[in-house]
């Protein structure tokens, strides 16, 4: 049984090589410059001053990545009542998901990560990254993924999340997994 799933798990990142070799940067069809803050309208809500909602971020399972155990879930839940001033439900997700949780056995990939923007239109929301300090390997890349796909879609509003960086559609994030379309929750593995 364990050598299935052993096997199973080597194939699946063989693919995962094997697809993050063969491509190159693309630029998006409907602008030459790939450029996608340009087009995309700000439909972000804000929300009322000083109002306090119950969002559910996730976290990085820190006993998933010390076992490799595909039977624990690589991300957990996590309620967190917040109060919410002047930026947007989906801006505070992101921002709360840079900081360690308080439960110890969960860590945070995205402590160094520079959210640029987010910006929802018709169910995607749009994530900005800067490329600066983006590199790692496909777990780290895979697991911020996660992260942020999990958080933002939890939101009724959102159900798929489009990946940009330095506010470009690109291949990869950290050179292994396609973000050239916007990702759904199907698209991962909890």
């Amino acid at each position: 049984m364990k050598a299935k799933k052993l096997i199973s798990f080597l194939l699946v990142l063989m693919m995962m090589v094997t697809l993050a070799a063969c491509g190159n940067n693309t630029t998006a069809p409907e602008d030459e410059d790939n450029n996608v803050n340009e087009e995309t309208e700000n439909n972000e809500d804000p929300v009322e001053e000083d109002e306090k909602v119950s969002l559910t971020l996730y976290f990085v399972n820190q006993e998933y990545i010390a076992t490799g155990n595909e039977e624990l879930d690589m991300v957990v839940p996590v309620k967190k009542d917040i109060e919410i001033e002047e930026e947007s439900k989906e801006k505070v997700i992101l921002e709360e998901l840079k900081n360690e949780p308080e439960d110890e056995n969960l860590i945070t990939m995205l402590q160094k990560t520079e959210i640029l923007s987010v910006e929802t239109k018709d169910n995607t929301a749009y994530v900005d990254l800067s490329s600066k300090d983006l590199s790692g390997g496909s777990l780290e890349e895979s697991l911020i993924l996660n992260q942020i796909v999990f958080s933002l879609t939890e939101l009724s509003e959102i159900q798929e999340v489009q990946i940009l960086v330095d506010g470009n559609i690109v291949e990869t994030l950290m050179g292994h997994i396609t973000i050239e379309e916007p990702l759904k929750r199907e698209d991962f593995r909890r």
